[in-house]
């Protein structure tokens, strides 16, 4: 049993790595903490009794969480929110991923990320944020509306 749940999270990781990669790579902005981020999550769902019914959310749900247990580890946390919350250095329109995500609540800001970088659809969202469809999709077109108003306002 262990083999093939093994050789199932191989197979599973070889399907997703390129949007778990980029997924944790968009919450972390740093190459080496988003591989970390994913090797902690499939250690985890390894570690667990019985794989979960609806994989796909399940791991990108570890993801997140792994890397947010390694923000409140290393206290990098309070260094991403005051480097979110501070202006630009030289008073020049710019496109920042990081600043215009900034703008966002969590909510709309993961969903966004997830969707965009996870692939993930508003269903499984929605599964791994334990909330209604309809919401998962309000944080989406919402946040959407405040890049959108965020960005036009820096060009």
């Amino acid at each position: 049993m262990a083999n093939s749940v093994a050789e199932y999270l191989r197979m599973f990781y070889e399907l997703h790595r390129k949007e778990l990669f980029a997924y944790a790579a968009a919450l972390t902005g740093n190459q080496a903490a988003a591989e970390d981020a994913i090797h902690e999550a499939f250690a985890r769902m390894l570690a667990r009794p019985e794989l979960p019914r609806e994989p796909r959310p399940y791991i990108f749900r570890c993801v997140r969480n792994a890397v947010i247990d390694e923000f409140r580890r290393s206290a990098r946390e309070v260094e991403h929110a005051q480097a979110a919350a501070a202006p630009p250095g030289n008073g020049h329109a710019h496109l920042d991923l990081r600043e215009a995500l900034a703008v966002l609540n969590e909510e709309e800001r993961d969903t966004i990320t997830l969707k965009i970088y996870g692939g993930l659809t508003f269903s499984e969202i929605s599964l791994l944020r334990e909330t209604s469809l309809n919401t998962v999709a309000s944080w989406y077109r919402r946040g959407l509306g405040k890049l959108r108003a965020h960005l036009e306002k820096e060009t």
